[in-house]
């Protein structure tokens, strides 16, 4: 079991190293420390609990909008991609 928590560290390291997955975490740390993004989701959650129905859509439609929201997305889905792969390859019988 050793020489697979081995191999296993070894494969993490490698995709640390990836610029997809530096930029994957760069931006996913932007819009973690983004303000303008944080202050988006509280009022769509003020909306939400006051039942704003309209304000909420336009509100949640700005956040999925927003240019980092949308390169996390596109990123999210090609770490997806590249990780079901590997899945794929290392499930393969």
């Amino acid at each position: 079991m050793d020489k697979i928590t081995e191999l296993t560290n070894e494969l993490k390291k490698e995709l640390d190293n990836l610029p997809l997955f530096q930029e994957y975490k760069r931006v996913k740390t932007m819009v973690g420390s983004s303000d303008e993004i944080n202050e988006l989701k509280k009022q769509i959650a003020l909306a939400k609990a006051h039942h704003e129905d309209d304000k909420h859509k336009a509100l949640l439609e700005e956040y999925n909008t927003h240019p980092l929201i949308v390169n996390l997305n596109t990123l999210e889905n090609e770490v997806y991609d590249y990780l079901k792969q590997i899945s794929d390859i290392v499930n393969k019988k």
